[in-house]
């Protein structure tokens, strides 16, 4: 705890902090004080009549002291011993000690902050799983129809698989396990999670054989494209992009860790200087990444990049290959003619 000295018109309060709100208030107000704790700040205020002196039990509470400035507040002190006396911190006294904060609204911003996301999230597969498994002998299925349900009706088909289904009934006709011990199969899934069901009813109406397949919509979606001649192959990222990439994700870090010193608004230029890159700098690396990725088409034979600052320059020059073939072309005939 921190003990609060306050004085006002010859009265007196100590108390302790933290407290509740209420009861601060109370507290002020039985000394003449009416005043809202978030709107009283620590620091002396001789032209209202008050002064503030604080006391320190511990070490740690000594260096939340050392922190405390002119704009913090009675209010933020409390609030921010809430959040202490509330929650265990390991290393509390190290990172109030150590930490870079000028004020007791920076160190409560710092300690509530959320925690920062794992630089790699870990795969996630909603799937079944069997106990103790002692072998698996897949079954080959073929898909003969795709029914997409709305979320709640998929919910209850997972939850109440043997109950009877309509969608069911009416494709009874294309289920069934033929000659060769292929199942022939229905595959419904959510329209929101995409994950499905593969049903083979075998004449019923209910799910008499089936099997949870996570990612159902996406590979069902994935198989029609392909058998449209739709190629869905996911380019790699060039160089240029990365170097673009890795500008943006600084330039974010940068603004979230201002924004917790208590700064709001931003320019990018401003940033981008802190960053020692300028616009010219963007440009280059879109300019790049552009002609990286035109490069890597396959009916491309050349693209040049003129970063020169010349008025009506192009800024990417691109040779097709069948322009190159043209002006070979050409040239075989130019130089079987004789002058």
């Amino acid at each position: 705890m921190i003990g609060v000295l306050i004085k006002y018109n010859e009265k007196i309060l100590f108390t302790a902090l933290p407290k509740e709100n209420e009861k601060l208030e109370k507290q002020l107000a039985n000394i003449g004080l009416n005043i809202k704790p978030q709107d009283m700040q620590i620091s002396n205020k001789t032209e209202l009549g008050y002064s503030i002196e604080i006391y320190a039990q511990d070490s740690t509470e000594m260096e939340i002291a050392a922190k405390i400035c002119n704009t913090d507040t009675l209010g933020r002190l409390n609030k921010l011993m809430q959040f202490i006396d509330k929650e265990y911190i390991t290393d509390l006294y190290d990172i109030v000690a150590y930490g870079d904060f000028e004020s007791v609204e920076e160190l409560y911003r710092k300690l509530t902050a959320p925690p920062k996301p794992e630089a790699t999230e870990k795969l996630k597969i909603k799937t079944c799983l069997s106990h103790k498994v002692t072998y698996y002998e897949p079954s080959e299925c073929v898909v003969e129809k795709v029914i997409s349900l709305p979320t709640e009706d998929f919910q209850h088909l997972l939850n109440e698989p043997l109950d009877s289904y309509d969608f069911i009934k009416d494709n009874r006709m294309i289920m069934y396990c033929d000659e060769n011990e292929i199942e022939h199969c229905l595959l419904v899934y959510d329209v929101e999670s995409g994950d499905g069901l593969l049903i083979n009813a075998e004449g019923y109406d209910y799910a008499r054989y089936s099997a949870f397949v996570p990612h159902a919509k996406d590979i069902a979606e994935q198989f029609e494209m392909e058998k449209n001649g739709i190629q869905t192959v996911k380019a790699p990222v060039t160089d240029s992009e990365k170097r673009l990439l890795d500008l943006i994700s600084s330039a974010a870090d940068r603004i979230a860790t201002f924004a917790h010193l208590c700064y709001k608004d931003f320019t990018l230029e401003d940033v981008l200087k802190d960053l020692d890159c300028e616009f010219s700098d963007i440009k280059s690396m879109i300019l790049h990444a552009a002609a990286e990725k035109v490069s890597a088409k396959p009916d491309i034979a050349s693209v040049e990049v003129n970063e020169l600052d010349i008025p009506l320059q192009p800024e990417i020059t691109v040779t097709t290959i069948e322009e190159t073939e043209d002006m070979t072309a050409e040239n075989e005939e130019l130089s079987g003619i004789s002058f």
